[in-house]
């Protein structure tokens, strides 16, 4: 608990335009009582502290500068949350050990010690310190009820309990728990790395990495859409053309050079926009440029659409894999609706220029 009474008093008397005269004659007291209260030389009576309050409009606490002080078990859990970013830390696992002793049962007392011991296990190679982890994550497991972060789920905790059983080279176990924890394909990238690289079978990693591909790719555009929308409304045009460019050789090196792909659909309809930017740069050329390779594999795409993947480099047939979207059905209807939102004329235009080109040879 902190207190701040001596110099509340001084602030809220200066901050009412009063001396400390005035003061002293308000509340029928000495002068010299004031000046010894804001010299915190002796304290002021309880009813004395109520009617300062309401002379200056404050509450007691405020004048008070009361301030809760955390209960213990929160104040151990930031101190643990602290030593995960201190893993040099000589005594911070004796710490962790008295956390536990004092609150066994506390989910987050719990975990946070895991996740200590995770760290270091990691930094120090420490077998011990990763059993002691995986001992602990269990613990969570069973106390996950208690949990009240949003960013820690079950599916998180055997996250963090795969990769403690992949410290311990038990792979097996790493991989048993992801899938059987799989929410979403969520853990699909992960089980295919430990199936590849662990497995005398490599080949059974395919289904989860190309999964995990797949689910990537829509990731992708949510993330190069979500940054383009940001970098428009705020006429950005640098950043958007420098994240077009990282992002089209993303669509371009999965396309199978002998089929089309949904990719393509996509890597068009980006073209178009990296062509919206240039404009915007005033590189009408260059613009140009952008809206013909559109072009090309839109009519690449719409001459032969495809859904399933089998377009994509490194994918496997993922059974009853189909890519939807709300762009119509072919490339060119999806550049369209495109242009239609930009609401951008000159490129509407140059569009229309650029297509009836190609289709006059």
């Amino acid at each position: 608990m902190k207190l701040s009474l001596a110099q509340n008093i001084s602030r809220l008397r200066k901050e009412n335009g009063m001396t400390q005269e005035r003061l002293a004659e308000a509340l029928g007291v000495s002068f010299a009582a004031v000046s010894k209260w804001e010299r915190g030389a002796a304290t002021p009576e309880l009813a004395l502290i109520v009617e300062m309050a309401d002379l200056f409009g404050v509450s007691v606490d405020a004048l008070l500068g009361y301030e809760a002080g955390r209960s213990g078990q929160d104040a151990l859990v930031e101190q643990l949350k602290d030593l995960e970013h201190e893993p040099d830390k000589e005594d911070a696992l004796a710490q962790v050990e008295a956390a536990l002793r004092r609150y066994p049962n506390s989910f987050e007392v719990v975990y946070h010690s895991a996740v200590n011991y995770r760290v270091r296990g990691i930094c120090r190679g420490d077998a011990a310190c990763e059993r002691r982890a995986l001992e602990l994550f269990r613990h969570a497991g069973r106390l996950i009820g208690q949990n009240t972060d949003p960013a820690i789920s079950e599916t998180s905790l055997h996250q963090e309990m795969a990769q403690t059983c992949l410290a311990l080279d038990d792979w097996e176990k790493a991989a048993d728990i992801l899938k059987e924890h799989n929410p979403c394909r969520l853990n699909h990238a992960l089980i295919g790395q430990i199936l590849a690289s662990w497995s005398g079978e490599p080949r059974q990693a395919l289904p989860y990495l190309s999964g995990a591909l797949l689910d990537m790719l829509v990731v992708h555009a949510q993330i190069v859409t979500g940054y383009l929308n940001l970098y428009d409304k705020t006429a950005d045009w640098d950043n958007a053309a420098a994240l077009l460019d990282w992002a089209l050789p993303f669509y371009s090196g999965l396309n199978r050079p002998d089929a089309a792909g949904f990719t393509d659909k996509y890597e068009a309809i980006l073209w178009v926009l990296r062509a919206y930017v240039w404009l915007r740069q005033n590189q009408p050329g260059r613009a140009e440029d952008c809206l013909r390779r559109a072009r090309r594999i839109a009519r690449r795409f719409d001459a032969a659409p495809c859904y399933d993947g089998t377009g994509l480099r490194f994918v496997a047939r993922v059974e009853k894999a189909t890519a939807v979207d709300d762009l119509g059905s072919t490339a060119r209807e999806g550049i369209e609706r495109v242009l239609a939102e930009q609401n951008a004329p000159e490129l509407t235009e140059l569009w229309r220029r650029i297509s009836c080109e190609k289709e006059e040879e």
